[in-house]
């Protein structure tokens, strides 16, 4: 049976509040945000004096799944392993989990103007929360060895 820490499962389902509601956006508004932050990109790796051509507001979008899933699968390990075992018993229904949030999000999309949900798009959220879970299990061993040292 899995314990879950219920403070890290309010702050994982803020989280993924927070995805959904970014996927509540009509096109209009989520394709300027990411032109903003491809400019802002372009602009720092230009002043630095490094190649910005690039980055490109495809590029921008990918990384923001991937990355806001990366964040959802540290988030949901701390929830559903707070206490670092890694068994079975916990990576099932961490994975179920961060399988049926992209899948919600993307579903929401395919209802909102402008916006379209893709497959590919679940695809890269789940390698994002699946390198989450491994960064936070690296992290946790590397302390864990730390503390033994």
């Amino acid at each position: 049976m899995v314990k879950i820490n219920r403070k890290w499962a309010v702050v994982t389902c803020l989280m993924a509040l927070l995805i959904w509601g970014n996927s509540l956006v009509p096109g209009s508004g989520s394709g300027s945000l990411s032109l903003t932050v491809m400019e802002a990109i372009r602009g720092f790796l230009h002043g630095v004096g490094l190649p910005y051509e690039w980055v490109t507001n495809f590029v921008v979008r990918k990384c923001a799944h991937f990355t806001e899933y990366l964040v959802l699968g540290i988030l949901a390990t701390h929830a559903f392993d707070f206490e670092g075992r890694c068994t079975f018993d916990v990576l099932l229904p961490t994975a179920v989990f961060l399988l049926l949030i992209p899948s919600i999000d993307e579903t929401i999309q395919l209802f909102v103007p402008g916006r379209a949900g893709m497959i590919t798009d679940v695809m890269i959220d789940c390698c994002g929360a699946a390198t989450g879970v491994v960064l936070r299990y690296l992290l946790r061993s590397l302390m864990c060895a730390k503390k033994a040292a």
